[in-house]
């Protein structure tokens, strides 16, 4: 009997849902991916934007139903109370949303949300500091219910406490700092930068770039334009190889992940063109037997 490969999970933020991403997902096969959308208050915080409530409920409301999708509730960056009464208008309204927990909340509020759902989101663990003692509290007060943590993916947490699912944007990084990150398994990578290939990659990468089936590309990463842009997943040429391998090493974590831990990690996309990568690297990952 053939294995089914592991879905694609993939999370969008609202403010990024232009129609070109739409579209992406709408000509996908609808049994490919998992997608969660999330209403972006965290994208527009530091901008003086808003998402607008009425907006993002129409949005919601017209996402073709047999998305496998979860939509995050409005939240307000910072604010528990605000983004209560924003559950509770959304929820009036007819909306499936997951609630988001967040520093400030009350117990109370916690047990309340596993009454509209079994699965919510768990906001405020990339600020405010002491990262271990929040989680560890949260994990202990959770007792195993389905949560997602938002915007953090630290391979340790995720091994020790097992959350039912994460989201992360540092698959992008490598492109951003010009840095190839190899996965080496176990959740950790093994990074270089141009200059390591210039000077002969060293016997560990070869072995790692063989097992992502990247062999034929090695001496192609001494050359600066493969370094640069993004268009190596439409001509299969050299400019963007360093970003496409890249990316490729970062989904493969997320796979290896969720198939040894239980743990999904949704990938973070804001744009059509980061989804076309990443849905080029899970194509050579199934294509090549990898996953």
């Amino acid at each position: 009997m053939m294995l089914q490969s592991p879905k694609l999970n993939i999370l969008v933020a609202f403010p990024y849902f232009t129609n070109y991403v739409k579209n992406f997902f709408k000509d996908l096969d609808a049994n490919t991916f998992r997608l969660i959308i999330d209403s972006g208050a965290y994208s527009v915080y530091n901008s003086n934007k808003k998402v607008d409530m009425n907006d993002y409920i129409t949005f919601l409301k017209d996402i073709p139903k047999q998305w496998d999708f979860k939509a995050v509730q409005l939240d307000v960056f910072g604010d528990a109370k605000k983004t209560y009464d924003n559950l509770k208008f959304m929820l009036d309204k007819g909306l499936d949303v997951m609630p988001v927990f967040t520093r400030g909340d009350k117990l109370e509020r916690l047990e309340e949300y596993y009454t509209y759902t079994d699965y919510i989101m768990f906001g405020g663990i990339v600020v405010g500091g002491q990262n271990i003692n929040y989680i560890k509290w949260f994990c202990e007060k959770n007792k195993g219910r389905k949560a997602h943590w938002l915007g953090f993916n630290n391979t340790k947490f995720i091994r020790y406490f097992k959350p039912e699912s994460v989201d992360s944007s540092t698959v992008w990084n490598g492109q951003r700092f010009g840095r190839l990150d190899l996965y080496n398994g176990h959740g950790t990578f093994y990074s270089l930068r141009r200059i390591d290939f210039i000077n002969a990659p060293d016997s560990k990468a070869i072995t790692l770039l063989k097992k992502l089936k990247f062999y034929d590309e090695i001496n192609k990463l001494q050359k600066s334009e493969a370094w640069k842009g993004s268009q190596y997943y439409e001509d299969k040429k050299l400019r963007g190889l360093s970003g496409f391998i890249n990316t490729t090493s970062h989904l493969l974590r997320a796979i290896d992940i969720e198939k040894n831990i239980g743990t999904k990690i949704y990938l973070a996309c804001a744009n059509d063109k980061q989804l076309k990568i990443l849905y080029e690297s899970y194509k050579h990952l199934t294509e090549k037997d990898i996953i």
